[in-house]
């Protein structure tokens, strides 16, 4: 009832507003029909058409739902509302519907159509359709239902399907579902077995001319059956090793980890669980028990970082291991408790898994944690390790693998790929920004030069300098999308070094900024590009006098270095904090100002530095000034 007054005063403005097309008669058949299609269904976009398919009817719900108006899309045709491509068929269906003699075709039938709304965005949309014919004219009505978000639903659901598949598909051995009997009747499997076993999927499942239960070593099946009827009878998982009889007739040993999938009632409906070949870690393991020797010399040449843990102490480490972590010789980790070696951060994690290890886990999974060194230095590594049992009882084996290197390399690609993004940005930018900006510069360069009121030439002025400060920053992105290969030369780079400074003289009095050199007689050229170098030079430049406002000193050098020129330009400016000095070639990070720089300079330079296989590092504390190192191959190469 709450709804029927607005719903009243809707349908009496719409009979005036279609009294002037075609007559009160027709209006009230129209009212009619509107509101017997609203309380139909009210939840759903409701729009009702005439045989032309002009619009006539257009609930609130159509109108959320395409961004349009009723006053809007009264007399419209209503392939409006539809992508253009699908406004010939849409005309002929309808047409079509109407020649059929069918009264109506639910959503179901019709199946998912698209939608268009007013800002241009199509959307899926499920649509029934109904017609009547009154006094011989034909009237269509149409519900239409958004399903967007249902469709995203369906789409991540059918991503999370192919994940899954693709995951499991990848593993190093079959995941299962079985019934509980001796036979273990597979009722699914992943391709895997197929390498583990020589089976096939279909030898399994479909043609059944083989069970699991045959696979398994006769000496092994009891076993393994008792084990596992023990642990789904008290409803818990169950892991056992054993070995298996492949389709070639070779023994493998697996280990299986699984359990039961019960019933609301408890009944046990199957097991579900997960096997992987563990025949080499066990041929490792037996090595290991038959000679203390053979397993030494094994390790030895490992290239891994081996550690043998029994107890809470270190028995063994192999020359890697010493390596690894800054020792010289073995007993300085021999001994060790192992918890010792690693981060404190890390510790926790590493004792659960010792402890697990210990309480009967054939192995730990690859982790990648961190290490300390003797000197105290964190290490990345990866880390595996597997119990053994050897005559003085149960040990782990310990294998880890510096993976700073390529963690650093993939820090280097992720900065790669950000300047590339910013590249592609800046190109497409060029020209959308460069234009409008240089005709805003120009116009307002001339009305400074025609207006005399200092208020508006200080407003003229200020968009002069935001204006050239957006040209900055364009042209420094568009260096990083358009730099070109180096086209090394024999560089003087003294000379590179008192071409630069002659740009900065006058700069240098205003700021009250004092510079020495010191070349060193000797210093060979560098193997550089010679633009390169000046752009490189110029920047460090400026960035240093930036950071002395107030006057200071600037001291460059040039000394050679093994083989490489190195260049060091430092300031007595304000410094830069040690909370930054790690984003400090970061793109668009700055210590400047707002509205005094880019953030872009220094990853330009950087840049270019390791094009030419170069290196630049960084020294600076706050109020104490900054010193950037560059490191360049000579020509003495």
């Amino acid at each position: 009832m709450d709804a029927q007054g607005p719903w009243d005063h809707k349908n009496q403005e719409a009979a005036r507003v279609a009294a002037d097309h075609e007559g009160r008669e027709e209006q009230l058949l129209i009212s009619r029909l509107r509101v017997e299609s609203i309380l139909e269904s009210a939840m759903d976009a409701i729009i009702t058409v005439d045989e032309k398919q002009r619009v006539l009817l257009f609930n609130h719900a159509a109108e959320q739902m395409f961004g349009c108006s009723t006053r809007e899309a009264i007399s419209q045709p209503l392939d409006r509302f539809l992508p253009v491509r699908f406004r010939d068929a849409h005309r002929h269906h309808v047409h079509t519907f109407g020649q059929s003699g069918v009264t109506s075709r639910k959503m179901d039938r019709l199946g998912t159509v698209m939608g268009l709304r007013s800002n241009g965005e199509e959307f899926p949309i499920e649509a029934a359709i109904s017609q009547i014919r009154v006094e011989d004219k034909k009237y269509y009505t149409v519900i239409l239902r958004d399903i967007t978000e249902r469709k995203r639903a369906e789409d991540a659901r059918q991503e999370s399907q192919r994940q899954l598949a693709t995951l499991i598909g990848n593993l190093p051995g079959f995941v299962y579902r079985c019934r509980n009997t001796r036979s273990w009747t597979f009722e699914y499997l992943s391709k895997g077995v197929l390498d583990l076993t020589g089976y096939t999927i279909e030898e399994y499942l479909v043609q059944r001319t083989v069970s699991y239960g045959d696979n398994i070593h006769p000496g092994d099946r009891r076993r393994v059956w008792q084990d596992v009827q023990v642990a789904v009878a008290q409803h818990y998982p169950f892991e056992v090793t054993y070995r298996i009889l492949t389709k070639s007739g070779e023994a493998k040993w697996v280990w299986e980890r699984g359990g039961g999938i019960y019933a609301s009632d408890g009944t046990l409906n199957y097991l579900e669980g997960f096997v992987t070949d563990i025949t080499e870690r066990k041929r490792a393991e037996h090595l290991l028990r038959q000679s203390e020797e053979r397993y030494r010399r094994l390790i030895e040449v490992s290239p891994y970082a081996v550690l043998v843990n029994q107890g809470d102490r270190i028995l063994f480490a192999n020359d890697q291991a010493i390596k690894l972590f800054g020792a010289v010789k073995t007993n300085e980790i021999v001994g060790k408790q192992m918890m010792t070696l690693f981060h404190p951060d890390c510790r926790v994690v590493v004792c659960e898994r010792i402890h697990d290890l210990l309480e009967g886990n054939a192995q730990m999974p690859m982790l990648e944690e961190q290490i300390l060194t003797l000197d105290n230095r964190a290490v990345d590594v990866e880390v595996s390790a597997a119990r053994f049992t050897d005559e003085e009882g149960p040990a782990i084996l310990v294998m880890l693998r510096d993976v700073s290197e390529r963690k650093r390399l993939q820090e280097q690609l992720r900065k790669t790929e950000r300047i590339a993004e910013l590249g592609t940005l800046a190109s497409g930018m060029a020209h959308e920004i460069g234009t409008p900006m240089n005709v805003i510069l120009g116009r307002a360069e001339y009305l400074m030069d025609r207006v005399t009121e200092e208020p508006i030439k200080k407003g003229l002025q200020t968009i002069i300098t935001q204006v050239e400060r957006i040209t900055r920053v364009m042209n420094q992105l568009l260096a990083l999308a358009r730099r070109k290969s180096p086209e090394r030369t024999l560089v003087d780079m003294k000379a590179i070094v008192e071409d630069g400074l002659e740009f900065f003289q006058e700069r240098f009095r205003k700021s009250h900024i004092t510079v020495e050199l010191m070349f060193q007689d000797d210093c060979p050229k560098a193997l550089a590009d010679l633009d390169h170098m000046s752009q490189v030079f110029i920047n460090l430049v400026m960035n240093a006098v930036h950071a002395m406002p107030d006057g200071g000193t600037l001291r460059i050098s040039l000394t050679p270095e093994k083989q490489m020129v190195k260049l060091t330009v430092a300031d007595t400016g304000h410094g830069i904090p040690s909370d930054a000095m790690k984003k400090i070639f970061e793109p668009f990070f700055t210590t400047k100002e707002f509205g005094k720089g880019t953030g872009l300079g220094l990853t330009v330079v950087k840049g270019i530095i390791e094009e030419h296989q170069g290196s630049i590092t960084v020294e600076s504390e706050a109020g104490e000034g900054t010193i950037f190192t560059i490191r360049l191959p000579s020509s003495q190469m």
